[in-house]
């Protein structure tokens, strides 16, 4: 680390010139009470306040706007929501599959119509997500999904090895998503906060939820807020938990350099149009930020949602470094982790709950353009909820609003610890093969599969 300043920050902090929030204090009525300042929350704050300057929305954040996983991404906006396209057909059949595809086309869309119509400054940068194979196990799962891609009628582009960029390295082939966009997620997040309260929204920070008794009555240590409706925005914090949503709390990594040179930025500029993923469990992917910096990403994960200190920074130097030989020991300016809500069957929950609480969560790290369309899809349900006809169904393809989860008891907790670390050990050895030199496969266009099925969570 070249700046201990950037130790466990994300490269988008807020200026130290930012004002803060009171929390609520006394007894605060309103239609619409908000657990969770990040996306989701703020976009159904913004939604109905703009929608109905009536309706009396307030949201109270345990921490400041953006605090959370919304300001602690790294900013990829993209579609894919649920399990691969190949489990997806699998578990929920042609019709479904495609239409959780879809739902998620249309929140990348979404999220660049929000940024226009409100003129928010986010750095936002159109493009594709371009996703590469490093060996034949990638390349089987990326054919896979091709294939089922085709199958539903969804249009991905097979990438040949020899139409990849030669600075992504070597691979055996890949696949692009597009349309796509990069952006500064806690520019975006606090930009959505400010337009929802300048059109009447009310956002209290500091002001964490003890409890919610009845669905309606919201306790906090300063005050309480009586609403008629009731929204989980929480994700993957301890909340979630709390609420009993089923969304489980982790953490991931990235970190971004200091700015690139003009050489490099030569050899890699391609990278801020087209963010580059590589396939496979926790595996390493890059993008770049509009003040030149790269940032990377994966490597580690882990149970929890508490802490921002980089999980293993050494693997995102070393990631830096197999991009381009310029990058061996560039600084990393900013490190961190983050908190990210996962689900055991990869499916988000986005639905009502028995009491009529509404909830939204669980994004699996690929929050932001699902987590911003989500919320405005649960606030126009709001509105229309006293229509006839109206149901959450219309809010995402499998509505619910919990999700089955694991039980908090050690022995499955330990369980839980092995399998991630296990995952940690297997990128951890997959970036050393590729350190050293090893590589058991040609460089080949992408093959067709025969074979489709499940592949891990």
């Amino acid at each position: 680390m070249s700046d201990a300043h950037g130790y466990g920050i994300p490269v988008w902090q807020a200026p130290e010139s930012a004002g803060h929030r009171a929390p609520a204090s006394g007894i605060r009525r309103c239609h619409t009470a908000i657990v969770g300042a990040g996306l989701t929350g703020l976009s159904i704050a913004l939604r109905l306040a703009e929608q109905d300057r009536e309706h009396d929305v307030v949201v109270l954040e345990a921490d400041r706007v953006a605090g959370g996983a919304s300001g602690r991404g790294t900013g990829l906006v993209g579609p894919r929501v649920g399990p691969p396209l190949p489990s997806a057909r699998k578990r929920y059949g042609d019709d479904t599959a495609r239409a959780l595809y879809r739902w998620s086309e249309r929140a990348v869309d979404h999220v660049l119509a929000v940024c226009a119509r409100h003129r928010i400054d986010c750095g936002l940068t159109p493009g594709s997500q371009l996703m590469v194979a490093r060996d034949r196990h990638s390349m089987v799962t990326v054919a896979r999904e091709l294939e089922a891609a085709a199958a539903l009628g969804i249009d991905l582009t097979a990438v040949a090895a020899d139409s990849v960029p030669d600075q992504a390295g070597r691979c055996l082939g890949g696949l692009r998503y597009a349309p796509t966009a990069t952006l500064d997620p806690a520019a975006f997040t606090r930009q959505l906060a400010t337009t929802a309260e300048r059109l009447g929204a009310t956002i209290y920070e500091k002001c964490a939820v003890r409890r919610v008794d009845r669905g309606t009555r919201l306790v906090t240590d300063t005050g309480e807020i009586v609403a008629d409706r009731v929204v989980l925005a929480v994700n993957g914090t301890s909340a979630g938990a709390a609420f009993r949503t089923g969304v489980i709390g982790m953490r991931v990594q990235a970190a971004a350099t200091v700015p690139l040179t003009p050489r490099q930025l030569a050899d890699l500029d391609w990278l801020r149009h087209q963010p580059l993923i590589e396939m496979g469990e926790l595996a390493p992917y890059y993008r770049l930020t509009t003040d030149d910096r790269l940032i990377i990403g994966g490597g580690c994960v882990r149970r929890g949602a508490a802490d921002s200190a980089p999980l293993d920074p050494t693997y995102l130097q070393a990631a830096a470094g197999l991009l381009h030989p310029s990058l061996k020991d560039i600084p990393l300016a900013y490190a961190w982790s983050g908190p990210i809500g996962m689900t055991l069957d990869a499916l988000p929950v986005i639905g009502v709950q028995r009491n009529g609480t509404l909830v939204a969560g669980g994004w699996r790290g690929h929050g932001v353009a699902a987590s911003t369309y989500a919320g405005t899809l649960l606030a126009d349900y709001l509105l229309d909820s006293e229509k006839v006809g109206s149901t959450i169904d219309h809010a995402f393809p499998i509505p619910r609003g919990r999700a089955r989860t694991l039980p908090s008891v050690r022995p499955v907790l330990g369980l839980l610890d092995a399998y991630l670390s296990r995952l940690e050990r297997g990128a951890a050895r997959s970036l050393g093969r590729r350190r050293s030199g090893d590589s058991s496969t040609p460089k080949t266009a992408v093959p067709a599969a025969s074979t489709q099925g499940d592949e891990n969570p």
